[in-house]
């Protein structure tokens, strides 16, 4: 007697009218069911999700800089990532894909009589 076991696989699938929803990914009602007839052809519509990591972030300076932060500023950042300088950013695999300037409040200057900024980092992996 030999006894096989196969992986087992879960998807989410939802059907409203011709259009299905399988694991948040939009196909047609005959799309899916070739996804479905065929799974090793396709595995995108069945694959396990990754561990609920964060792909998109923002990153704020904690107070108003005239020029960009030095390498050692720390960032606040969004999605529990925690305070995290440009290196630590990188080192984890994020990668910068916007900054912004946003002007201080009031039209403070700095020592230098410079305008001040904090500056945000948008983030993605």
């Amino acid at each position: 007697m030999c006894l096989a076991a196969t992986q087992a696989m879960a998807a989410l699938v939802v059907r409203i009218g011709d259009t299905v929803y399988v694991n948040g990914k939009q196909y047609t009602w005959e799309e899916w069911q070739k996804i479905r007839d065929e799974p090793r052809a396709s595995t995108v519509a069945t694959e396990a999700a990754p561990a609920a990591r964060p792909r998109a972030a923002s990153c704020s300076t904690a107070v108003y800089y005239d020029e960009f932060p030095p390498e050692d500023e720390r960032f606040d950042c969004s999605t529990d990532l925690g305070r995290l300088t440009r290196e630590e950013l990188l080192r984890q695999g994020w990668k910068i894909d916007l900054i912004e300037k946003i002007p201080a409040p009031s039209q403070a200057q700095s020592p230098r009589g410079l305008p001040l900024y904090r500056y945000k980092l948008v983030i993605s992996r």
